[in-house]
């Protein structure tokens, strides 16, 4: 199976999500940000461009030009980057893939990826190799991707057998009074293991099966140093890596039911007190138990020139 059919899976899936979010909410929720904002502030200098590689709606590229940035976008949905340029018609954004970036060697001075790298079926490699490449000598990268964490680790191969055993199982429908959810379940299995030869082993994967598509890569979670090895391979200089918890981490366990706000669909939802309880033993067990992200921050090794 070609990577360009994932590519199509990619830009459907992300059509779905974006097609839900209203720009101006977003943009509005970048000022209390607690994952990428403060290290933008920390790490990224006013002088020099900064490019956002899979800026959906291009909140952040609206947000860090109000605090005096310079920004760039590049999106692979066509359709977020006709609802961006409807509100800020001269904004520097464009269709474009991440792994093939249209821009010049060294044209950038900063580097923005959050939640891009885990949507490639083949691998974070060639995503890193473009950033490297249009990063400037001396420029910075922030990047997260999702944390295989600890917890998750545990949890996952056993919900991934209740769901092959329950929801997919045209028997086990069939008991429950529910109808079969595939409708050709030889041909599904076919193009699962299709999918299958594809994945990574080093990284856990997300699968969806669609009643109509079938099955769809949705992304990869990440281990603790998995991404540090291709950094490491790029020689490229890793500053900072820093797990970091989201309350997103709950949802995607049990649903809302540590939610403060469960009824509301908002960028940053609140623990409520139980939530918090637990989520002070995580921490308290490890930093890497519960965490919903690895962000890292990089550097790409040498000294810029504007004379070069």
């Amino acid at each position: 199976m070609e990577t360009s059919k994932y590519t199509e899976d990619i830009v459907s899936q992300w059509r779905e999500t974006w097609s839900a979010k209203k720009l101006q909410d977003l943009i509005a929720s970048c000022e209390n940000d607690e994952v990428g904002l403060p290290y933008f502030l920390k790490h990224f200098s006013k002088e020099g461009k900064i490019l956002e590689c899979g800026c959906g709606l291009g909140q952040w590229l609206v947000y860090l030009q109000t605090l005096g940035y310079q920004t760039a976008g590049v999106e692979i949905v066509p359709d977020c980057i006709a609802v961006h340029k409807r509100y800020y018609p001269d904004s520097e954004i464009e269709v474009g893939d991440v792994r093939s970036l249209p821009f010049p060697d060294n044209a950038f001075a900063g580097y923005i990826s959050i939640g891009v790298l885990e949507h490639m079926i083949e691998g974070p490699r060639e995503t890193l190799a473009e950033m490297k490449r249009v990063l400037r000598p001396g420029g910075t990268a922030v990047i997260t991707v999702p944390a295989f964490n600890y917890f998750l680790r545990a949890w996952y191969p056993i919900r991934q057998i209740l769901v092959d055993l329950v929801k997919y199982n045209p028997w086990a429908r069939r008991a429950m009074g529910k109808s079969p959810l595939l409708k050709n379940t030889r041909k599904t299995d076919a193009e699962l293991q299709e999918l299958k030869s594809q994945l990574l082993p080093q990284f856990w994967p997300s699968i969806r099966i669609d009643p109509d598509k079938g099955p769809l890569f949705i992304e990869y979670k990440v281990k603790r140093g998995a991404i540090e090895n291709y950094l490491n391979d790029l020689d490229l200089e890793i500053v900072e890596v820093a797990p970091i918890f989201h309350p997103y981490v709950f949802s995607d366990v049990c649903g809302k039911v540590f939610f403060a706000n469960p009824g509301s669909d908002v960028e940053s939802p609140r623990l409520n007190i139980p939530g918090r309880a637990l989520n002070a033993i995580f921490k308290f067990l490890s930093p890497h138990f519960f965490n919903y992200l690895y962000l890292y921050v990089v550097r790409k090794k040498g000294k810029y020139s504007s004379k070069a």
